[in-house]
């Protein structure tokens, strides 16, 4: 129950809601910024499997992981994902409303292209984007686990055995039972061809822009110019970031930072951490966020006025963890 509600007080925060959501996602202020580096589906409703009823998912595996985090902060990406996940879940309700409900729940069928992964790139578990794939692993996982029916890992890496003790780092055991590796071109062993995208074996060709052939958004390079400049959010106020203030979290200990902001205010914030897990100050589902590169940072713009606060917690049973913060009013 509480963890519902913690879905639904994010869900209306960050305002995915509605079915016509599938329609306005894309264009959205906190989302379109940052599609050009993310390959993932544009496919939608577009390709239905009645044998499965399942929609398909195509997604391409980060090419530019230590960039990534140089140009996402953690919150970006997760907003990014929570938001595609409510499309999804979008459209697999408007699916359920017209077919008959012995049919059964519709899910997606999912493809992850491996190709441009370098394995060696993640062999670190406490590496930034490591930390990030957890994240994102553990919001799938805690409030979408039935919307994905299976997941084939195409294209993949020459160490396998090195694959599946990284992906059983992120998920649990019924979840690693959903996936299976699909050698070169036998994607069609597994479906009807008509269904899967011509690069991997099938007949399936997408002419729909902005989606390549096999229906994933074109993604470009990251460049230095991409990289995440932060503090911006003090400079656009015309305020200075406050020097910030520092302090160590023993394990379990929770800490709450309280804020008394008058009418019409804006609250304005950052911090790093340490591994420590903490919690945004609008969007529940980051209550474990964890910076991975970049600074965590934000603006909560015309307050009505009261007390607000930001609340950090080590989850940790053995490590103490270092948090820094600057919070001022604007």
């Amino acid at each position: 129950l509480q963890n519902f509600s913690h879905y639904v007080t994010s869900r209306n925060a960050a305002g995915f809601l509605g079915r016509d959501l599938p329609e306005k996602y894309f264009d959205m202020p906190n989302i379109k910024p940052f599609l050009p580096f993310i390959a993932s589906s544009r496919l939608g409703d577009s390709v239905w499997s009645e044998e499965h009823n399942a929609f398909m998912f195509v997604e391409r595996a980060w090419s530019q992981p230590k960039e990534f985090i140089k140009t996402f902060k953690a919150s970006d990406y997760l907003l990014h994902c929570f938001g595609y996940s409510e499309l999804l879940l979008q459209l697999i309700l408007e699916r359920e409303r017209t077919q008959s409900k012995d049919r059964g729940p519709v899910q997606f069928i999912v493809i992850f292209d491996l190709a441009s992964v370098n394995i060696t790139d993640y062999v670190n578990p406490m590496s930034g984007y490591m930390k990030l794939w957890q994240l994102r692993s553990d919001l799938w996982q805690e409030w979408y686990p039935e919307v994905v029916q299976r997941i084939y890992l195409v294209n993949p890496p020459r160490l396998v055995s090195l694959l599946w003790k990284i992906a059983r780092l992120f998920l649990t055991e019924q979840n690693l039972r959903k996936m299976e590796i699909v050698g070169d071109k036998e994607m069609t062993k597994h479906m009807n061809g008509k269904f899967v995208p011509k690069e991997y074996g099938g007949d399936f060709v997408n002419t729909d822009l902005p989606g390549d052939e096999s229906g994933v958004s074109i993604r470009r390079k990251i460049t230095p110019a991409d990289h995440y400049q932060p503090y911006q959010h003090y400079q656009l106020r015309g305020v200075q970031r406050p020097k910030p203030a520092r302090k160590d979290l023993h394990p379990g200990e929770y800490f709450v930072i309280p804020i008394i902001v008058p009418d019409g205010k804006c609250l304005l914030w950052d911090f790093t951490t340490s591994g420590l897990q903490g919690a945004h100050p609008f969007l529940s589902f980051l209550r474990g966020l964890i910076t991975s590169k970049l600074a965590e940072e934000g603006v909560l713009p015309n307050l009505v006025a009261g007390e607000y606060s930001l609340a950090f917690v080590n989850h940790g049973s053995y490590f103490t963890t270092k948090l820094e913060y600057a919070i001022t009013l604007a």
